[in-house]
């Protein structure tokens, strides 16, 4: 597992007795959050995102209730508003809208009540912003300063999309967590993790529809078929495990799938960008979402087989684009666009070295100042407008794309087989 961490080792080994004292300060630090969260939790209901899920598995695992079924549903509409959602004025209707695999994630919490699970889901959630920041920089192989590295780690917990992630309970970081992993895996040439991984994405498919075809496809070109194989053989666990537990899930789930447009009309980035042109712009949103998706796959053809730096790059454009076509996103999904914009940066400082960095802590505080200046004044009661879908995709694809020469020039010889 070394190989895993190669490139994280500390510069200086610390002394056993010292390791101890850290090891014993973060498990208080994490208790502490725990507290602290549990504090938050008592004194402000929410949790929505979390609540459906939450409620999902405690009905199934403690009631024996399908967590399909409109009872749950309904169950979890009472907690939030007291009452029966309704859908014409857009109430969430909290289904449970996960596939059943999922459950390996929500199960555990089901047998807690709920303001304990959402408090310990809140800190897992924090310290798997941390991680996204952490696996960021090493995706990026990009060793800044330490207070650069400082400031990266306090912007992934603090900025809007990573927030309010953690606000609503939502699963999309700990999915982010998985993607990130996944790469960070088959960068470190260990393949069977990177399967494994990399099948677990399966359980949020509308974040990860796009990142599992492009690495199998890398990975046949790449010769690693041992990706390909664990992968298929993990998903085949996993898929047939859950229908095991409950056979009918897929129904289920492609039902509450489709009442979606009953309670959100909001659609891709890409349609909301179009939606301001005359007309509603639905011819052009098909245009720009069919252009976007053969230019990825012509960048997944190119990229095929290719080393590192050039994978990670078209695997951060394919997160990018996945969140800007996908037909119900949401900007909690933006937490793993992260990685992504660290590539942006490192690739400035190659090029213009201190300027370069500078740019980038600007480009930081920006978006942690503008994302939730922009929130706020757009805000409708606790609604967000669907503005707040558009700057940092776009933010990204153009950063993405402007990088693109100088990653490509770098890896430019196919890689050896295992």
């Amino acid at each position: 597992m070394s190989r895993f961490f190669r490139g994280c080792r500390l510069k200086y080994y610390l002394p056993n007795w010292l390791r101890v004292v850290l090891l014993i300060g973060l498990f208080i630090f994490l208790i502490g959050l725990g507290v602290t969260n549990y504090s938050f939790v008592r004194q402000s209901p929410g949790g929505n995102d979390f609540l459906a899920r939450w409620t999902g598995a405690h009905y199934w695992l403690v009631e024996g209730v399908n967590p399909y079924d409109e009872e749950v549903s309904l169950a979890a509409q009472t907690m939030i508003y007291g009452r029966p959602a309704d859908p014409s004025k857009g109430e969430d209707i909290a289904h449970f809208v996960y596939p059943l695999p999922a459950m390996l994630f929500f199960g555990p919490f089901g047998f807690l009540p709920f303001p304990m699970a959402r408090a310990i889901w809140m800190t897992i959630l924090e310290i798997c912003l941390v991680v996204i920041g952490l696996i960021g920089l090493r995706l990026a192989r990009w060793s800044p300063d330490r207070f650069t590295q400082a400031f990266i780690i306090l912007f992934s917990i603090l900025w809007y999309h990573g927030a309010r992630s953690v606000i609503v309970g939502q699963f999309a970081v700990i999915e982010a967590v998985l993607i990130a992993l996944a790469l960070l895996a088959i960068q470190s040439e260990l393949d069977e993790a990177a399967g494994i991984v990399l099948a677990l994405t399966i359980t949020k498919p509308q974040m990860s529809f796009l990142i599992i075809p492009f690495v199998l496809i890398w990975s046949i070109r790449a010769r690693r078929l041992k990706i390909v194989g664990w992968f298929l053989g993990w998903t085949t666990v996993l898929i047939a495990g859950s229908l095991i537990a409950l056979p009918s899930w897929p129904l289920g789930w492609l039902g509450q799938l489709l009442s979606y447009s009953s309670y959100t009309d909001l659609g891709s980035p890409i349609s909301i960008l179009t939606n301001f042109l005359p007309g509603g712009g639905g011819t052009v949103n098909l245009i720009l979402t069919g252009l976007l998706s053969l230019y990825l796959l012509w960048e997944w053809i190119m990229a095929a087989g290719k080393e590192d730096p050039w994978f990670q790059w078209t695997a951060a454009l394919t997160i990018v684009i996945t969140n800007l076509i996908a037909f119900r996103t949401a900007t909690t999904n933006f937490v793993g666009m992260l990685p992504a914009l660290l590539i942006i940066f490192k690739t400035w400082e190659d090029r213009w070295d201190k300027g370069g960095l500078i740019a980038s802590l600007i480009t930081l505080l920006g978006l942690s100042v503008g994302l939730w200046a922009l929130f706020l004044g757009t805000v409708q009661g606790n609604v967000e407008d669907a503005v707040m879908y558009l700057p940092l995709p776009i933010l990204a694809l153009v950063g993405l794309l402007w990088s693109r020469w100088w990653v490509v020039s770098s890896s430019r010889l196919p890689i050896r087989g295992d």
